[in-house]
């Protein structure tokens, strides 16, 4: 069954119901099981309910009527009904017939026309076998439809509390957010309001995934049910212009439509597209939104748009942003900052902008001059007259750091002053920021982001911020500022970087050559991180020359194959190891037994990781040697070489694996072992050590050699025999 998809996408907005107009309201008597199924669509629907104990044959049985919870009786039940009202709508075309699934509502401007108007729809139902029930029908004053309460004169929720003791999955999340997004155009409760809820749908994409409400989600539903009872909109006229009024909280904009009393409130999506959305762009977006809207429900423009805004600064956002110069030219829509007065108005709290611009393009005269470089791995410096400040983050970025180490310059320094950055993405951030901006808290960079924000709008005078590029040999007072901030960056990271390189040896026991690359450290230093690993001193290597063993010229040339023994895995001590001689790939299988069949099942897997080899060369024992071996072998067009029988010789290479891959297994213990519940786990991690994090000779992980010179055109052309075992520590 293909779903037929909605045909009617959204809800019906009941504040645009014309003022002073009386309605009717009236519901349809069990409309799925009166809504009867074509004949050959019966079959689809059918059924059984098999005898208990088999005393007697199943029974069978078929829908007549449109079944519910399947996928389209819902839509096909919009349809049905909609075609029943059909001939209503055509005989009183001047009156408002809204019509959701099994509700009706009939609206008129007097009582003569919609009694009649009555009389019609309940004989076109009844033509349709649709029966209205009779309890269920609502007149004036007051009635209730699709969750509202409609008076003469207002369209409010209705008063209830929110239940969350059901609220334990994803999916109960989903649904509870949906009721509440659904009813809150006609409350006052923001987007950013919203957002401790919101959040809570982030994270693990499983409908049955875990989620439990915080103490400031349930501090958001509380007052949700607070701004229900207070809260209560008007009738629209539709004679009567429409407005959209902006207002701002908690620096994130909100509209609201308005026409001599709120209408419904426009809330701004919760996922921006970029990190930093200036102001201008924003409240266009916001703005654009709810026009879009109000000619969706009331089906024109609205006349006019209120924001808490000087003319000159609307005028300014018309040159700069393409949003409001298709508003105040294309559409030509009045802005204006007087807002009506009316106490609803104070109810939504606004707060006037200042238009103050605090990043001059400019440098600023006589003022000093701020020097600022950030360093892989989290260290910021800022130069400011001869004085060293400095800055330390969580994260490695370098961006992270020189935005971490501007945020503190502009908290520490009073009065104007101009910055000179190496970082591009920083100095572009900060000029972005110097201005009214939303920032997405889903972005990694919001942290450091809003420290900007923040010290920038505390400050009273301005500041002026520029690029140069970093170690160039060009003579000046601004390039030997920037090589200065940039010498003491580096000298910071490299007291903190041994520091970060002996915790991350503790963790993963890598080489010297890994912890060399990856935080910047002399060789000499990372050896002896690694020289005074109280592991690595135990399970040290002996120094053996390379040895005459011949070795693959590309990945996948030449494998080696062996089983090794590991008691502390218990019943999966059996481990099938496979080395490539090329680029020192290591793969290993934890296995009960030694047989045949457990071979091939480790080599398959070794396929789909790394590829298919050439040859493959073991030792003489039974598994390798069998007739099941050579046709598997053969299947896949593989060479098979064998030693001498019980000489592990023609095996020096997967021999050093076997205890290669040991000795990490010990080393990692208590380190990111303890991450591991299972022997295969505690096997995976230490692969995952070898293949990815240590790095060889030349710099390159047995991964990136295998994988780069797969690439590498000619790849299969004789290369330099290099060592397939790693390093040894000296």
């Amino acid at each position: 069954m293909q779903p037929m998809g909605a045909t009617q996408p959204g809800l019906p907005v009941l504040t645009m119901l014309p003022k002073e107009w009386k309605p009717i309201v009236v519901d349809i008597k069990d409309c799925f099981f009166s809504i009867p199924l074509a004949k050959e669509d019966r079959q689809r629907f059918a059924f059984t309910i098999p005898s208990i104990n088999h005393i007697g044959p199943n029974a069978h049985f078929e829908w007549t009527v449109l079944p519910q919870g399947t996928t389209n009786s819902p839509t096909l039940c919009q349809i049905y009904v909609a075609k029943a009202i059909a001939p209503v709508r055509k005989l009183f075309p001047q009156m408002t017939i809204v019509h959701y699934m099994d509700d009706i509502l009939l609206a008129a401007l007097n009582q003569e026309e919609l009694d009649k108007a009555f009389f019609v729809l309940e004989q076109s139902l009844n033509n349709y076998n649709l029966i209205l029930s009779p309890e269920k029908i609502q007149r004036v004053p007051a009635v209730q439809y699709l969750g509202l309460r409609i008076t003469p004169t207002t369209v409010k929720p209705f008063d209830f509390n929110i239940s969350t003791h059901h609220v334990k999955t994803l999916n109960d999340l989903q649904k509870l957010c949906g009721n509440l997004n659904w009813i809150r155009p006609y409350c006052k409760m923001t987007t950013e309001e919203m957002r401790p809820l919101f959040r809570l749908l982030e994270g693990n994409t499983h409908l049955n995934s875990p989620r439990q409400l915080t103490k400031e989600a349930k501090a958001v539903l509380k007052n949700f049910e607070q701004c229900l009872k207070s809260t209560a909109m008007q009738w629209c006229d539709p004679t009567m212009p429409l407005s959209i009024l902006v207002f701002i909280q908690s620096h994130y904009p909100h509209a609201l439509l308005w026409q001599e009393g709120p209408l419904l409130f426009i809330y701004p999506h919760n996922h921006m597209p970029r990190s930093i959305t200036s102001y201008a762009e924003a409240m266009g977006n916001l703005v654009l939104q709810a026009i879009h809207r109000v000619i969706e429900i009331a089906g024109r423009r609205p006349q006019s748009c209120i924001l808490p805004l000087e003319s000159v600064v609307i005028q300014e956002w018309a040159k700069e942003t393409w949003q409001w110069s298709h508003i105040t030219i294309t559409l030509d829509i009045s802005v204006d900052n007087h807002y009506p007065n009316h106490p609803f108005i104070r109810f939504c709290d606004t707060v006037p902008l200042h238009y103050f611009k605090r990043v001059y393009s400019n440098p600023i005269p006589k003022v000093p001059i701020a020097f600022t470089d950030g360093a892989k791995g989290g260290t910021g410096v800022a130069i400011l007259q001869g004085q060293v400040h400095h800055a330390v983050t969580a994260s490695p970025s370098p961006q992270h750091a020189e935005l971490a180490v501007v945020a503190k310059l502009l908290n520490m320094v009073e009065g104007p002053l101009n910055i000179i950055s190496d970082s591009l993405s920083a100095v572009n951030a900060v000029k972005r920021l110097g201005s009214p901006s939303l920032i997405s808290k889903s972005s990694t960079v919001f942290p450091y982001f809003e420290l900007v924000q923040h010290a920038l709008f505390r400050r009273l005078d301005p500041i002026f911020i520029t690029h140069i590029r970093a170690h160039t040999s060009l003579p000046g007072p601004l390039t030997a500022g920037n090589a200065l901030a940039d010498q003491h960056s580096r000298f910071l990271l490299a007291c903190t970087a041994m520091e970060q390189a002996t915790e991350y040896h503790k963790l993963w026991h890598v080489n010297s050559k890994t912890l060399s690359v990856r935080f910047n450290n002399p060789i000499r230093k990372a050896k002896s991180i690694v020289q005074n690993c109280e592991k690595c001193v135990i399970h040290q290597p002996v120094t053996m020359p390379t040895g005459a063993n011949p070795r693959g010229l590309y990945p996948c040339h030449i494998w080696q194959m062996d089983v090794t023994h590991i008691p502390a895995f218990g019943k999966l001590s059996c481990v099938h190891v496979i080395v490539d001689t090329y680029s020192g790939v290591v793969m290993a299988t934890a296995a009960t037994k030694e047989p045949t069949s457990h071979v091939m099942q480790h080599m398959l897997q070794c396929f789909a990781s790394w590829g298919i080899p050439n040859i493959i060369k073991t030792d003489n024992r039974p598994a390798y040697t069998s007739k099941a071996f050579a046709e598997f072998l053969a299947t896949f067009h593989i060479s098979h070489l064998t030693g001498i029988p019980y000489n592990p010789t023609g095996q020096a290479v997967v021999e050093r694996t076997n205890l290669y891959l040991k000795n990490f297994v010990l080393k990692q213990k208590g380190g990111i072992g303890a991450l591991s519940h299972s022997p295969k786990d505690i096997l995976n991690l230490a692969l995952l050590t070898i293949n990815f994090l240590n790095k060889k000779a030349d710099g390159l992980t047995p991964a990136e050699r295998h994988v780069i010179s797969e690439q590498t055109p000619n790849s299969n052309k004789p290369h330099e025999p290099t060592e397939a075992q790693p390093p040894l520590e000296k």
